[in-house]
């Protein structure tokens, strides 16, 4: 049998045996652990998959590492974050009410549903009067640029450029402040 840092070594030089050896000590170890987290057979299969295949496609670098297993599941985590990641950064959507979290029956769900809802309606909040308005009377009661316009005795163009820089604003506030919590809640478990 070879340790982990002798298949390493094995493989650098190319040796498909090697390789496969080491797909078999750590294929479940690696899929158990992206499965998890992503709670999705597939997704799991194929991020495992890719594990792997960056230490083929970066084998003339292994005989550098020192700890085989830990530069395995750091290549696992870092694609287990990227696809969390993924998930989180999808555009805004026609209404807010699609980035609340679902509510949740368990109490420590409840909490981290809570905390997001409300970092959101904080970032609605923090818009300038007229912004928050146009935005709210667009996302809030579904009505048109035009619809706005009239009712705020505005141009359309403005009604326009204003959702675009709420929109823009939201979109940050996502990204750098609800995107690390959801990261934090997706991991603690």
């Amino acid at each position: 049998m070879y340790s982990d840092k002798e298949l390493f070594h094995l493989i650098s030089q190319e040796d498909e045996a090697a390789f496969a050896l080491l797909m078999e000590k750590y294929w479940n170890l690696l899929y158990s652990q992206a499965i998890a987290y992503l709670k999705d057979t597939f997704k799991a299969q194929d991020l495992v998959q890719d594990v792997f295949l960056v230490i083929w496609k970066t084998r003339q670098k292994l005989h550098d590492v020192e700890s085989p297993a830990d530069y395995l599941f750091i290549i696992a985590r870092n694609k287990i974050f990227n696809e969390a990641r993924k998930r989180i950064m999808l555009p805004l959507s026609d209404t807010v009410e699609d980035y609340y979290i679902e509510k949740s029956s368990q109490p420590d769900q409840l909490l981290n549903t809570r905390n997001i809802n409300a970092l959101i309606q904080s970032a609605i909040n923090q818009l300038p009067p007229q912004r928050k308005r146009v935005f709210e009377l667009s996302r809030n009661e579904g009505l048109t640029y035009e619809a706005i316009a009239v009712r705020l005795g505005i141009s359309r163009e403005t009604v326009k450029v204003q959702m675009v820089k709420a929109l823009s604003f939201l979109r940050h506030v996502i990204r750098h402040h609800i995107t690390p919590l959801l990261f934090f809640i997706f991991f603690k478990h």
